[in-house]
């Protein structure tokens, strides 16, 4: 990681972010556990947090990694280790503690046993696997940290150069669609996986991180195109106006846009359709992070005040949580299936793993002995 070090601006209104992202997960799967009468207003897109989360990832690890030439190869994949294993082992604990045999996990024969499935999670591996009974097992959501730990893999080459390469990488990044499309057509593997043990197009593309690559690195090249803006000066009454537009036009997208002019004219039943469905919505996503990462508006302030943040610090363990806290409440025989219950629950939850859990356990792993022998910053370390 070439250049020279520098002292990094602390992008608060993009910690903020993070918990919208997961909000937006919350309240899709909320779909899929409760009965609220207003959830009937929370759009499909909701599902595209998880490309919200993918874009932040790749724009603030730019942000933060590109005044850290001194970091090794290693030592950055120890500390992403760090930041992605306590909370993950914690909720599959805190899964099969609190809910019933049943609604773990899918168990199956062969390669599909829960065992040898959890030993795949555990390894953050499982989101490789084009079958729901890998990719969705345990703690579901927790494919997409797997998918992120690749991500991280690969962050430290795709960083090189960025300013002058991010045009090619991003047409890279969408080389392995085109080669399914190719290939899905010679072995006829299925648009849909028709059970838990069926491979599919959709399942690689959904959870795969050779098809998630796009939005890992449109959030890099939305961190070249910021730093170059980023110089522009403008008062926050005009930086207000552009940061409503960036939210206007998201929420436009997400709500009416994506279905209108998207998937109207690539419908689902084709690979491309397939990918736009769960991708579709980055380069929105993109444009409200470049404009509210600075904070220059009062927006941008008020993500920034510290409320705000601390919820978008908390916000990994509300994404990992949350699933298991809904599948508790529906599998209850307690009447407690209501919004003003299980909201601050959930906040409560996710605080306590944060600060009990999450934190204490990254310290813990980055000053073991192998860490220290590679020196690993505590700035680093810090990174969302």
């Amino acid at each position: 990681m070439p250049g020279k070090a520098v002292q990094v601006e602390d992008l608060k209104p993009l910690t903020s972010l993070r918990f919208v992202a997961a909000i937006m997960i919350v309240l899709l799967h909320c779909l899929n556990y409760f009965k609220w009468g207003w959830l009937v207003y929370v759009p499909g897109t909701a599902v595209h947090g998880v490309s919200f989360f993918f874009v932040l990832s790749g724009f603030i690890l730019s942000h933060v990694y590109s005044s850290r030439p001194d970091i090794s190869y290693g030592r950055f994949i120890w500390t992403r280790f760090a930041r992605l294993w306590p909370i993950h082992v914690a909720a599959i604990i805190f899964l099969v503690l609190t809910v019933p045999p049943g609604s773990v996990t899918f168990d199956g024969p062969g390669m599909f046993d829960k065992w040898i499935v959890l030993g795949f999670n555990l390894l953050l591996t499982h989101s490789l696997f084009p079958f729901p009974a890998y990719s969705f097992s345990w703690n579901a959501v927790s494919w997409s940290i797997s998918t992120e730990l690749f991500f991280y893999l690969c962050f430290p080459f795709l960083l090189k150069n960025i300013v002058s390469s991010w045009h090619w990488k991003l047409v890279v990044s969408l080389l392995p669609l085109a080669s399914l499309a190719l290939l899905a057509n010679v072995v006829e593997l299925p648009l849909g996986s028709a059970t838990v043990e069926t491979p599919s197009t959709y399942m690689l593309i959904y959870t795969n991180p050779l098809f998630r690559g796009f939005e890992f690195c449109l959030g890099l090249a939305s961190w070249v195109c910021w730093k170059r803006l980023s110089v522009i000066s403008v008062s926050r009454a005009i930086a207000t106006i552009i940061e409503v537009a960036a939210i206007v036009l998201a929420v436009f997208w997400l709500k009416t846009g994506f279905s209108t002019y998207g998937m109207a004219t690539l419908p689902p039943t084709t690979i491309v359709g397939q990918w736009f469905s769960v991708a579709g919505s980055s380069w929105v996503f993109a444009v409200v992070i470049i404009v509210l990462a600075t904070g220059r508006g009062w927006i941008g302030f008020l993500l920034s005040l510290r409320p705000f943040v601390w919820l978008g610090e908390i916000s990994f363990a509300i994404y990992m949580l949350h699933q298991i806290l809904q599948k508790i409440f529906v599998t209850s025989l307690l009447d407690w299936h209501y919004e003003w219950v299980f909201f601050p629950l959930l906040i409560l939850l996710s605080a306590a793993a944060h600060h009990g859990i999450e934190l204490p356990c990254r310290k813990l792993l980055l000053s073991i002995r192998f860490s220290s022998l590679m020196g690993i910053s505590k700035r680093a370390s810090a990174a969302p």
